[in-house]
């Protein structure tokens, strides 16, 4: 195997190594690679070489070495891996063009890793690029001697292999961003968008990638990398429109994507000025900064040059970082947009007299539209979006120069979209119809009929009258906005939450929340227009300053999102109702926080005091507002009007599971609730009755005074400080034991069962009716017939049998029965005289500890087997008495092995009280990745219990799994990694027989740093 030392940052197929390059590598011993194995290098069975010059136009673009399997048939290739150990990405890099013609298959170690088959692609046949395909197969652990094989089986064309590029695994960013509320449709959609739209990024190994683009990155060289970015386009275009990158990125600054948004509005940026561009961005760029071969210079809709100019604005707004006002290539496009680009465009201005300008701009020959719908009816010249667009894009210029310190030009733009904005008012409102037109074609005439994007995006940038005509507008657009595809969608939502018509804008959120449809511009605005729609979050960072507004509705009665960024400061904002707000600072400086309330409010409380409130026009509403500083670590809560206390219930808790049940106990645990001030405690109840609490953030609670096999239903519900109750939580019933678990035998599956006369039968007479003896119906027992036998295997499991014995009611008369019960070949009972149907019920009660094998008999008392109907009625077993050992109680076998510290009994691996989402143990073990702890238990158990977590003295970089085994077979792993923020799981498994108990922690693939690992209240019940 070969390692070489490849880009940074590169996801997809690395060019060959030169043997230079590969010795350089080599002889630097390059740590964690990425490594480059070459098929042809591999040890291969079945597959022959292939050298193939792929060409595009004549000319060489790639020289490749194929390993070519044989048609029809399976072939392999084997490489020992000899890097370093850790987790990778093992990325194929193949040749196929029909779909599902060969299949592949990635092994480690003989444990299959990925499988795939190829798709359908369009080259002409192998040798034409377009039919090169990589494969991503993530997160593959690997350590020196690990064997890698790739089967390859023909089943329509013939496989052909590149090579294997093995590089570090890396994974999609993350983000702090939470979002909490009693609305589970909010929270599960905000956490979907916002993980979404983070693997959208172009990252390393995202195996999104990788399947378009080879052929088109070979024939342009001056591209060699992906660059830094995120998906802008249907995901199988690896690519980012104008368009759809200006629409996602205020999603994606608050999912921390900001190094990625200015690398594309940048690249927009410099397209401006390049020959035949003439102020126009591209349309889209590929991953690789290059032009999109799709649509890249064939789409110049009219308002994609003034949003991304407005957009890249508000990324100003939101971070404060002076790149996006004096970066080069970002302030000389902004200079040429309002300036040739509007001329070219058919603008002109004169200050001294404005009724002379022309201040609409007008698509030019050549140029696609003029308004973002892609499929207008007329041929329409200017556009009310656009002009929408052009009038955002120059306030925008307008506070550029102020900030740069243009004051004088400032005040110049400023009035000039002063002046847009009345022009449209004036010009563009169709009174015979009641509404604003859309667009104009080149003889001025008026369209207002709906023409989607056209229609609507003109309200979003803010132009209207912000009264009557708007609010009529808008009822205009909601009659008419469900045809509309989901691109156009997407905005519908925060521009109803705009002009405070927030069940409106909810009710489109909600939709793209629960569709998630997988274009990627949703996820994004998922997140943004819960922040900036819902939340109403106005960001100053250059001002270090913030403004915040709810439009919640009755469906949310509060919301809070936490680890916002403006600027430098980390905020969290929670909003209850639309009368009550509270702003954090969790860190950075001083925060000046304008809190607005939608109406006229005299006063608005600040942390108790009340103070005069100011009032202004936001899109046409009247907000009261304050404006109060807040300091890093301090929180500031506002109210508008009389304050009214608390009066939110908490949510319900959640998860409610019971465990470790004992004769009179039952071991309770629930998932937290969510209160917008804070829960104080949980009331438990049994049925209805009220038998315990719990205080703060503890969600354990032991049930205690039961009654033995007696089965129980309890509740929770979460209480806050103003005493507001929660709705119930989920109900969990549990059965106490006894001196022992009992078990119906008809539970059980028998080793074997016959019968001279019908079947054996579970829980029903062998008539097929309910088992009735003497009156006495029962629920649980064996139906039988003489002669019959019943084996059971117990292995010494039980300490007692008990049964009601007698000839079924079903039959009255000719029936002689007698019943033997038999232990490990001893007989334990049989009956002292043949029962008939009229012979009393016999119970009986039989000691069979230790017993492996239990048989039931039952015989026709030597005179044939006429009508003989038995029941073993209500028959039971009972289990050896139940005791709890702490697991740190006992002592385990030699010496645990662990990757960092000391494996503890009843403490962290730190020494620290054993302590998980901020519920304590006494009892426990305290370990780190990577460990094994085993113990000897001969048998003597039969479940195992424990919670399991990364402990709480860490609160970042941990990624641990758990992993139980019993006699070398695994009883359980973890689902997926367990990090600090992921919640307590519980385990209760079944250790019966299990004679050495194997407890290990892993690093879930991304090595040990801070991997400090609980198995906190670990018990074994006998």
């Amino acid at each position: 195997m070969t390692a070489v030392l490849a880009v940074v940052g590169t996801a997809l197929a690395l060019p060959g190594p030169s043997p230079a390059m590969a010795a350089t590598a080599t002889a630097a011993g390059a740590a964690a690679g990425p490594y480059v194995i070459e098929a042809e290098s591999m040890s291969l069975t079945n597959f022959a070489t292939d050298t193939v010059n792929h060409t595009w136009n004549g000319t060489t673009v790639d020289n490749v070495t194929y390993v070519r399997g044989a048609s029809g048939q399976a072939s392999t290739a084997r490489t020992t891996f000899s890097g370093t150990a850790g987790t990778y990405d093992l990325i194929t890099r193949y040749n196929g063009m029909t779909e599902n013609g060969a299949t592949y298959k990635i092994t480690v170690n003989s444990d299959a890793v990925d499988s795939w088959g190829t798709s359908r692609r369009h080259g002409r046949d192998h040798t034409d690029p377009v039919n090169i395909d990589t494969r991503t197969s993530s997160k593959v652990p690997l350590k020196p001697g690990d064997v890698i094989e790739l089967t390859a089986t023909s089943t329509g064309e013939v496989p052909r292999i590149d090579r294997i590029t093995i590089q570090e695994h890396v994974g999609a960013p993350t983000s702090t961003l939470s979002i909490k509320s009693p609305n589970t449709a909010l929270n599960d959609g905000f956490t979907w968008g916002k993980n979404r739209a983070l693997t959208m990024t172009f990252y390393p190994g995202n195996p999104m990638m990788g399947h378009e683009p080879e052929w088109w990155r070979l024939k342009n060289a001056s591209h060699p990398t992906v660059e830094p970015g995120y998906w802008g386009a249907y995901t199988n275009r690896e690519s980012y429109y104008n368009r759809d990158i200006s629409h996602q990125s205020d999603g994606a600054h608050a999912v921390g994507l900001d190094a990625e948004t200015f690398h594309m509005m940048k690249t927009f940026a410099a397209d401006a000025d390049d020959p035949g561009q003439n102020g126009w961005p591209l349309w889209a760029h590929s991953s690789y900064g290059a032009m999109y071969y799709i649509d890249g210079t064939g789409f110049r809709e009219l308002p994609s040059p003034f949003n991304l100019m407005t957009k890249a604005y508000k990324q100003y707004q939101w971070t404060g970082d002076p790149a996006w006002l004096n970066d080069p290539d970002l302030s000389k496009f902004y200079d040429s947009t309002m300036g040739t680009f509007l001329t070219g465009h058919e603008v002109t201005w004169n200050d001294a007299n404005p009724a002379a300008e022309q201040p609409v701009s007008r698509k030019q020959p050549g140029e696609y539209t003029a308004t973002f719908f892609e499929f207008p009816n007329e041929n329409l010249v200017s556009a009310a979006d656009s002009l929408g667009y052009q009038y955002q894009s120059m306030l925008a210029y307008s506070a550029m120069l102020k900030a740069k310190g243009d004051n004088a030009g400032s005040t110049t733009w400023a009035e000039r979209a002063k002046r847009v904005r009345a022009h449209f008012e004036n010009n563009w409102w169709d009174s015979a119809n009641n509404r604003y037109v859309r667009g104009k074609d080149a003889a001025g005439t008026g369209y207002s009929s709906w023409g989607h994007e056209a229609s609507f995006l003109m309200m979003l940038t803010g132009l209207g009258d912000h009264g009557p005509r708007t609010d009529s507008y808008l009822d205009f657009i909601a009659a008419n906005d469900n045809d509309l595809n989901v691109e156009a969608t997407s905005y519908l939502p925060e521009m109803f939450y705009q002009y405070n018509r927030s069940a409106e804008g909810w009710a489109w959120l909600k939709k793209l929340m629960a569709d998630r449809n997988t274009y990627p511009e949703i996820s994004f605005l998922a997140v943004s227009s819960t922040i900036d729609g819902m939340m109403g979050v106005q960001p100053d960072a250059p001002n270090d300053k913030v403004a915040t507004v709810s439009r919640l509705t009755s469906e949310t009665p509060w919301v809070e999102i936490d680890h916002l960024k403006v600027g430098d400061n980390d905020l969290k904002l929670q909003h209850t109702g639309t009368t009550a707000s509270k702003l954090t600072n969790n860190s950075g400086g001083t925060v000046n926080w304008e809190a607005q309330f939608y109406g006229s409010h005299g006063t608005i409380t600040v942390n108790g005091t009340p103070y005069a409130a100011q009032t202004k026009s936001l899109y046409g509403k009247t907000v009261s507002y304050v404006t109060v500083p807040v300091t890093a670590g301090a929180a500031v809560n506002a109210t508008a009007g009389t304050p009214t206390g608390d009066t939110i219930a908490p949510t319900a808790p959640t998860g409610l599971a019971a465990s470790g049940a004992t004769s009179d106990s039952v071991e309770l645990a629930w998932t937290a609730s969510d209160d917008n001030v804070g829960v104080t405690g949980y009331n438990v109840y049994r049925g209805t009755t009220l038998i315990g609490t719990t205080t703060g953030a503890t969600t354990r609670f032991t049930a205690t005074g039961l009654s033995p096999w007696t089965p129980y239903t309890f509740t929770v519900k979460a209480v806050d400080a103003a005493g507001n109750v929660s709705g119930a939580s989920n109900a969990v019933t549990a059965s106490t034991g006894g001196d022992g678990r009992q078990v119906d035998l008809s539970s059980l599956t028998w080793s074997s069962a016959r019968s001279d006369f019908g079947s054996v039968t579970k829980d029903k007479s062998v008539g097929g009716g309910p088992i009735r003896l003497n009156g006495t119906t029962y629920a649980k027992g064996i139906g039988t017939h003489a002669n019959s036998t019943i084996t059971y295997a117990l292995n010494g499991g039980y300490t007692r049998f008990q049964s009601d014995l007698g000839v079924d009611d079903e039959v009255t008369s000719n029936a002689t029965v007698k019943f033997e019960v038999w232990g490990d070949g001893t007989k334990l009972y049989e009956s002292p005289a043949p029962m008939t149907p009229t012979t009393a019920t016999t119970s009986i009660d039989l000691d069979v500890t230790g017993v492996t094998t239990l048989t039931l008999k039952v015989t026709d008392a030597g005179d044939g087997i006429n009508s003989d109907h038995a029941d073993w009625a209500g028959a039971k077993l009972i289990t050896r008495p139940q005791t709890r050992t702490a697991l740190s109680d006992l002592n385990w076998t030699g010496t645990p092995a662990i990757g960092w510290g000391t494996v503890r009994k009843d403490k962290s691996v730190d020494g620290n009280t054993i302590k998980l989402n901020g519920t304590t143990y006494t009892k426990g073990i305290g370990t780190h990745a990577n460990s094994t702890i085993t113990y000897a238990l001969n048998g003597g158990y039969t479940r195992f219990q424990s919670d399991l977590g990364v402990d709480d003295e860490v609160t970042s970089n941990a990624t641990v799994k758990f992993e139980v085994w019993g006699d070398g077979t695994k009883l359980y792993e973890s689902p997926a990694p367990m990090t600090p923020t992921t919640a307590t799981t519980s385990i209760d498994l079944n250790v019966t027989g299990v004679t050495t108990l194997t407890l290990k922690v892993t690093d879930a693939g991304d090595g040990i740093n801070s991997d400090h690992a609980d198995w906190a209240g670990a018990t074994l019940l006998t």
